[in-house]
This record gives C-alpha cells, structure tokens and sequence, in this order.
C-alpha cells in the first residue's frame, strides 16, 4: 500500500549535535532530504526506478521554520506527504514532531525531474500512476518570496568546494551550501541567534574544484540574504535566512 503520509523516528545522538547540543540546521535539511527519498522509494518513483530512464530528483527549493530545534539525546519524527504532483515537478510538504506530537519545525520543499545525461527537464509521464497520492493535509509553511539578486550593497568572498562538498554525482552536495553558508557568521553571532526561518532555491550545480563568491546582505530587520556565484556569474544557489533570538527558541 502507497502510504499518502510518511515518517521515520529518530534520536539526536552527541555527535549530531552543534555547539549548543541542538540539532544543527544543516542536519534538518539532511533528514528531509532522506525522508523525501525513502517515500519515494516506497512510492516507486525513487532513484531505482527513475533511472533506468535516465532520470532523477533534483531538490529545487526548500523553505522552513523552525520552532526550536531538538535537543541532544531527543527522540523526534518527521513526516513527509506530496501536496502536489505532475509529470515535472512534486511539491512536498514536511514537519517535525517532538514526542508528545507537537510541531517544532515545518518545511516544504520542490522537486524537479531531470534528465541527468542532459541536465534539463525531464518528463515523467511513464511513471505517473494514480495510486501516487498527494495528501490533503495543507503545508503549516507559506511559499517563500522571490530570492532576489543582491545589490552592489552585498560583501563578497571567494569560497572553494572541495573534496568532501561533493556527492556521488561529483556536484556539491546540496547541505553543503547551507554549511558555507552559515560558516560566513562568526561563533559569538551563532550564540546569539538561531535560524528561524530558512529560503533556499538551487539554481546551477558546482563541482568539485569550482572557484565561486559567496555574496551576503545582512538587512535592519534581522534577515540575511545570500547567494552563491559562478565564476562567470551565474547563481548556483540563493538563501534567505530569518534570525531570532536564540533565548527566545529555547
């Protein structure tokens, strides 16, 4: 049976843990990229069955809120259901749920068919079914706004993506540009605030090797915009991040 809701429970082990012993945005976005894998494998329309076509998912965007993050030792859940889907694309909707089932943090996310001999879209047509479904349970996160290209206001600094950025396709992974990211911000900032909402969308992969800049605008009201370049310009992928108070997520 194709399970319109799916979840996997977890522990927050000592290793998985930040500075704070609280899971790490980096590891959130991990856990929703398997869990969306592991309800597609189910949903027959994962890596094994997608690429004797030739084609594969491409995580596009992904937005998420976060209510406080779990603890060292906590169990938590997360769920995963498709709110939409066609033969391009699947909208999927996520949150997660400490023990006692309340919501500490949400997130949807869009995924993109690609033909990955040609990098451009793919059309999954063969392998719609009707026993696909998409849940009516509505996404607890709203769509984000247009990641915009900075202005002349933002700072620039070359960054690098080496060996351990990259996956089995020899881009860079994709939580490893959330990492570069948050690398930007200096500990004491870290220990003041926490990520309270977090815009990501993935425009042009990097490869092992690739000189890129790293451009960031800190706004007045507690938002930092960022974006990834290629060395010849184009964006390979934007964020938004919103910071709260870390003390007031605790």
């Amino acid at each position: 049976m194709r399970q319109a809701l799916y979840n996997s429970h977890y522990n927050l082990t000592a290793g998985e843990t930040d500075a704070h012993s609280l899971m790490p945005a980096t590891l959130l976005v991990q856990r929703i990229i398997e869990i969306a894998t592991r309800h597609a494998n189910c949903l027959e329309v994962g890596y094994e069955q997608l690429r004797t076509a030739g084609i594969g998912w491409v995580l596009s965007r992904i937005s998420l809120e976060v209510m406080r993050f779990p603890r060292i030792n906590e169990d938590y859940a997360l769920n995963t259901w498709i709110e939409s889907y066609n033969r391009h694309f699947s909208e999927r909707a996520f949150d997660m749920v400490e023990p006692g089932g309340a919501a500490i943090a949400a997130g949807r996310s869009t995924w993109v068919a690609i033909d990955m001999n040609r990098r451009t879209m793919a059309d999954l047509s063969a392998f719609e079914r009707d026993a696909i479904p998409c849940h009516d349970r509505p996404c607890p996160v709203a769509h984000p706004r247009r990641l915009a290209p900075l202005g002349a206001e933002a700072t620039s600094e070359p960054i690098r993506f080496g060996y351990t950025d990259i996956d089995f396709n020899r881009h860079v992974n994709t939580v490893r540009y959330l990492a570069r990211v948050l690398d930007h911000w200096p500990l004491a900032h870290h220990d003041r605030y926490a990520v309270r909402r977090l815009d990501i969308a993935f425009n042009h992969e990097l490869r092992y090797g690739d000189q890129a800049t790293l451009r960031i605008a800190d706004r007045p009201d507690g938002c930092s915009e960022c974006e990834i370049l290629h060395a010849d310009g184009r964006r390979a992928a934007a964020m938004r991040i919103h910071w709260q108070l870390r003390r007031d997520m605790e």
